[in-house]
């Protein structure tokens, strides 16, 4: 009897994670994120949370069951300390679908709910992957946003800032290292105040952590898990 339970316990213990969701937190002193991770499926979901700092490093995991249908609260304030450097990459793997609501906080307030709710895609065929962002950089408005890298390759990046005629006014490139992130303030990049939309091609699927500005007080971040095109040349 023991010998049966026993193989039981360890087949019970093989867990498929077949999607990967991915999301931008910020950990660092006097901010906190939190997830709200549900599970939109008629079946348990087993899924593994994994948190990463700007550098890439892994700085906290673990692994949840929820029931269908239920929600499971993960405050990341209780399992990562607030670093300078603790900011970057949540990484979400299961085998079910999952709905991921993601609270950003500062040392006084929600100030921000934002939604995940699709897996970060991959094609086979893709040579480039190709991302775009709105800016505005006008009056008491600012912009800045972290690419992150969710793949396990070093992926080549580079950005085309365009203002609201079309000319481009700023061109950055790069590589993240596998699970690392890069932050670009467009304040310190642009001479001058305009708006208009941030291209970017990257060579491995990326995240976006845009982070919009309001007289000098954050006011929204938004994820961008999606491509809106891919290229094989």
């Amino acid at each position: 009897m023991e010998k049966i339970l026993l193989i039981f316990t360890m087949f019970l213990s093989v867990i498929v994670f077949s999607a990967n969701y991915g999301l931008y937190h910020d950990s660092t002193p006097g901010k906190n994120t939190a997830l709200l991770v549900s599970n939109l499926s008629d079946e348990n979901a087993y899924f593994r949370v994994v948190v990463y700092n700007c550098d890439g490093k892994e700085i906290w995991k673990d692994t949840f069951r929820s029931k269908p249908y239920e929600t499971v609260h993960i405050d990341l304030v209780q399992k990562v300390p607030q670093s300078d450097k603790n900011w970057g990459l949540v990484l979400l793997q299961s085998d079910q679908l999952l709905y991921i609501s993601v609270l950003y906080k500062d040392s006084e307030m929600l100030f921000c709910r934002n939604h995940v709710i699709e897996p970060v895609q991959t094609s086979p065929d893709a040579k480039y992957y190709w991302y775009g962002i709105s800016y505005t950089n006008f009056g008491s408005a600012e912009t800045a946003f972290s690419l992150i890298n969710i793949s396990n390759k070093e992926t080549e990046v580079y950005v085309w800032v365009y203002d609201y005629t079309g000319s481009v006014v700023k061109e950055l490139s790069g590589n993240i290292s596998p699970k690392a992130s890069a932050y670009v303030d467009l304040t310190k990049e642009l001479n001058s105040q305009t708006s208009g939309v941030v291209d970017i091609r990257s060579t491995e699927p990326i995240v976006i952590g845009v982070e919009y500005y309001q007289s000098g007080e954050i006011w929204i971040i938004e994820n961008i898990v999606d491509f809106y095109t891919t290229t094989d040349w």
